[in-house]
């Protein structure tokens, strides 16, 4: 009993002894991982012999996994190869021209000798083929012109031009002190969107009543994954909002000082923007018979208002006359206007001079005493 254990025991040590000494290792490099339906990659195996003794030959057979197929020979045969020395032998794999987004593999069987005895193992080396999906917005349209404090409906197309379906794809507007969403939170999923294909997206937005007048940009985030569901994406595209608005002037008189009938005076005229858009490099012609002159204002933004004043010669004059103002000015995108308005100047009697009359009383008063002072005598 004890040499048949003896003899087991002694088989076993001989055997991991003639193993040790006989070791085959396998490397592997590809010239890229990721491959596209159509293209190629190359597969480069190198065997070392990290053990004592020599190998006496090598077979190396390849296998495709799905969608893949071999463009060099599948089997190889190495020769020998001694102690500490490699070999190396190299494949083209190539991805089939229909092939989809796919995980795929080469496997690699090694069979290696010793004299007769024979050894194998198996490698598989991972390939990944993937159809990339590409997204574009195109065809931004609103369904009437942006204008602060409106309520609008933003709609564009999202466009898949890339080889690969888009899954789970998620469009957000990210929000912003211009702008915020009506509904769903500013969110839209789209399930698949398949190659070449496209689909057309629509949010309801408030513009913000103190939104300035100008270009403003939407960023629109696109999440999604390729169409086996591997990678996640995420890309931002900004769309441009061009927000309007129209200068609407309000002109108005007061009697400035000294407007009275017959006097040199001036007419005040406060000129008011209550439009929706500011009013840029704003000069004013005012026009009277009494009196014209030329005004810069400059800008004038919502709700501003200036006021000019205007020297009138009121000689002559018994009545109410208008004052012409011709009105000139640019818009934020430097868009020039020209427009005309008239105010109806009222021009006021002069008050009563009680100075004159002061002095004329104390002249009468010294002239009744003057008079009652000789009479008595």
């Amino acid at each position: 009993m004890r040499k048949i254990i003896f003899m087991i025991t002694s088989l076993i040590l001989m055997a991991a002894i003639a193993e040790a000494a006989l070791t085959l290792s396998v490397s592997w490099t590809l010239s890229a991982d990721t491959i596209m339906p159509g293209s190629q990659t190359i597969l480069t195996l190198t065997f070392t012999n990290a053990g004592t003794s020599e190998i006496t030959n090598v077979f190396v057979e390849q296998i495709a996994g799905p969608s893949l197929s071999l463009l060099s020979d599948a089997t190889q045969e190495l020769g020998a190869i001694a102690s500490a020395s490699s070999q190396q032998t190299s494949i083209i794999v190539k991805a089939n021209e229909d092939a989809k987004t796919i995980n795929s593999f080469v496997l690699v069987n090694v069979e290696y000798y010793s004299g007769t005895t024979k050894y194998s193992k198996s490698i598989s080396v991972p390939v990944q083929i993937k159809r990339y999906p590409i997204l574009q917005i195109e065809n931004v349209a609103y369904d009437k012109t942006p204008e602060a404090g409106q309520d609008i409906v933003l709609s564009f197309d999202i466009m898949n031009v890339g080889d690969g379906a888009a899954k789970y794809l998620k469009i957000s507007l990210n929000q912003s002190s211009v702008f915020s969403v009506e509904t769903s939170g500013g969110e839209t999923v789209i399930q698949t969107l398949d190659s070449m294909g496209s689909q057309n997206v629509k949010f309801p937005i408030i513009i913000d009543p103190d939104a300035s007048v100008g270009i403003n940009n939407i960023p629109v985030i696109l999440s999604y994954q390729d169409e086996a569901r591997i990678s996640n994406y995420s890309q931002t595209v900004n769309i441009g909002m061009t927000i309007t608005g129209s200068a609407d002037f309000v002109a108005s008189f007061e009697p400035g000082d000294n407007f009275y009938y017959g006097t040199v005076g001036e007419a005040e005229i406060t000129i008011s923007n209550k439009g929706s858009g500011p009013a840029e490099f704003v000069t004013v012609k005012a026009i009277s018979d009494h009196g014209s002159k030329d005004f810069y204002v400059g800008s004038l933004d919502v709700d501003d208002s200036e006021t000019i004043d205007l020297s009138q010669n009121l000689a002559g004059v018994s009545e109410d006359y208008p004052i012409i103002l011709e009105i000139s000015y640019r818009d934020k995108f430097q868009n020039s206007y020209f427009e005309t308005m008239v105010v109806q100047a009222v021009p006021n009697r002069a008050p009563a001079d009680y100075t004159m009359l002061l002095v004329l009383l104390v002249l009468g008063a010294v002239v009744f005493w003057y008079y009652r002072k000789k009479k008595k005598k």
